[in-house]
């Protein structure tokens, strides 16, 4: 989050479109290529035999030719639906496993192998050239370690993405347009997510032979796929694959209302809310506010404002607007709220008898270092995944929340306890995160913010130390965090 101030930054050109960002370094090859990672399927589902180049015939590649086997049978089902009643042109480049940056001659027949060796490490892609699918097995390489922490689930997601661009490819998506332009790359990767939103819906409601995914095994690969976001961009230049909640709410748009709407005219008018730094102090900060600043409601000068002064002049006015009375929400900082009618409190939480929000100072920290995230030695190119990096909004979002539940409860006298609670309150608080997303003057949100925001939907907000599930799922919870961010509160 940021309060003011505006200066150029001098930007970088982003790398060419993939599923992963091309410029992470090289890694070490450990000697064992077998996966760990915990499954994603019933007993009963057999495994899957697709042909594959350079097959490791390790756990990992056995999960991509699962994932293949039922991607191909989902598309051949479905691709008449978005290309006027053509039959599905089946994958005539076909499949290759790489095992980081080993690649042999069977490998390198790939039209981009030969062009770049070195372009599947830390990666998976759609060649365009030859119409093929490449992927990195290694299991220290970014794909296996999400696989690793996240769920085996994870390589599914990711190869469910590349498939499709290889449908984009077939509908002359990547063409250029009537303009001379081909369609922006965050257009074209959240759309990939999207069409693999499609693909997870038929896996988590048993319509797929060999791989399937549980709703907790759904939440987890959701908060996983947050690591494949793109970095916060210092220019329009750098945005290439788009923010986490861009490629999440893509992802999750797919789930809900499956390929048509994917390929269809309402997503081609799609908005996005990836945006690069604009203040040197707010890059230098990496968009983060102090620690300090985010639990302190008092504005420095009379120029500035905080988060919670924003949130009480936000529904202020939302109240007004439908004659109802609002009550300024303060904070409270205390392990001991003192709520009446609250039985066991959390440690994070909105009081509706006294109308606060009450948080401890111990959860609160470890909520602004929370944001799942990679971290690159760049010496020897070791990668580390991490769920710690600081993020100023995600402890924001819990007072969001919490300021969400106090319209649940003064403006229409509702419970705050109960699951129409906790997606109400998403809604509002997608609402109120777009008015301080546009990018003005004033208090403001930061670039790495949609992303932080993000990450507390799926796992802070649930927390049973702050307002607990009730019930719902992460992919419900940015359904209609998504819906009030794009719609208002009139959706809501």
């Amino acid at each position: 989050m940021r309060i003011t101030a505006r200066l150029a930054l001098v930007a970088a050109l982003s790398p060419l479109a993939m599923l992963l960002p091309a410029c992470e370094p090289s890694l070490p090859r450990p000697d064992n290529t077998g996966s760990t990672s915990s499954g994603s399927r019933s007993d009963s589902q057999a495994d899957a035999s697709v042909r594959v180049v350079n097959d490791g015939r390790t756990e990992f590649d056995q999960q991509v030719k699962n994932a293949i086997a039922d991607l191909q049978e989902f598309w051949r089902a479905n691709y008449s639906k978005v290309s006027g009643g053509r039959p599905y042109p089946e994958l005539r480049g076909g499949i290759y496993s790489v095992n980081g940056t080993e690649v042999p001659a069977a490998a390198r027949r790939n039209a981009c192998l030969r062009q770049d060796p070195k372009g599947a490490e830390n990666n998976a892609f759609y060649c365009t050239a030859d119409d093929s699918v490449v992927y990195d097995r290694d299991p220290e390489h970014l794909v296996g370690q999400l696989a690793e922490k996240y769920g085996r689930f994870m390589i599914t997601a990711v190869v469910a993405h590349e498939w499709g661009h290889a449908m984009q490819q077939r509908l002359g998506i990547f063409d250029a347009s009537a303009t001379g332009e081909r369609p922006p790359t965050i257009f074209t990767e959240t759309q990939a997510d999207c069409a693999a939103g499609a693909f997870i819906r038929a896996a988590r409601d048993g319509q797929t032979e060999h791989v399937s995914v549980t709703e907790q095994e759904l939440e987890e690969t959701l908060l996983g796929y947050l690591q494949v976001r793109d970095p916060p961009p210092v220019s329009y230049r750098q945005i290439s694959h788009g923010n986490g909640f861009d490629r999440l709410s893509a992802m999750a748009d797919g789930i809900a209302n499956g390929v048509r709407y994917c390929f269809g005219e309402e997503f081609q008018q799609r908005e996005f809310t990836e945006r690069p730094f604009t203040s040197d102090i707010d890059y230098a900060q990496r968009g983060n506010l102090p620690y300090a600043d985010i639990i302190d409601p008092t504005p420095d000068s009379a120029e500035e404002s905080t988060l919670q002064n924003e949130l009480n002049a936000f529904w202020a006015q939302a109240a007004e607007s439908v004659d109802k009375p609002w009550k300024d929400v303060a904070i409270r900082q205390s392990g001991d709220p003192d709520c009446p009618g609250v039985e066991q409190a959390s440690e994070f939480d909105y009081c509706p008898s006294g109308d606060y929000v009450y948080f401890t100072d111990e959860f609160a920290r470890q909520a602004y270092n929370s944001l799942p995230d990679k971290r690159v030695d760049r010496s020897t190119g070791e990668l580390t995944l991490i769920d710690d990096a600081p993020a100023d909004y995600s402890l924001g979002m819990l007072f969001v929340y919490g300021w969400s539940m106090g319209v649940r409860d003064q403006l229409f006298g509702e419970p705050i306890e109960d699951r129409d609670a906790l997606l109400d309150a998403s809604c509002y608080s997608g609402a109120f995160t777009a008015s301080v997303n546009d990018g003005e003057q004033g208090f403001q949100l930061s670039p790495p913010d949609m992303d932080e925001a993000t990450s507390a939907v799926i796992k802070l907000v649930p927390s049973p130390k702050a307002y607990g599930a009730h019930e719902t799922t992460a992919l419900q919870r940015i359904q209609r965090f998504t819906q009030g961010y794009f719609g208002g509160l009139s959706d809501c």
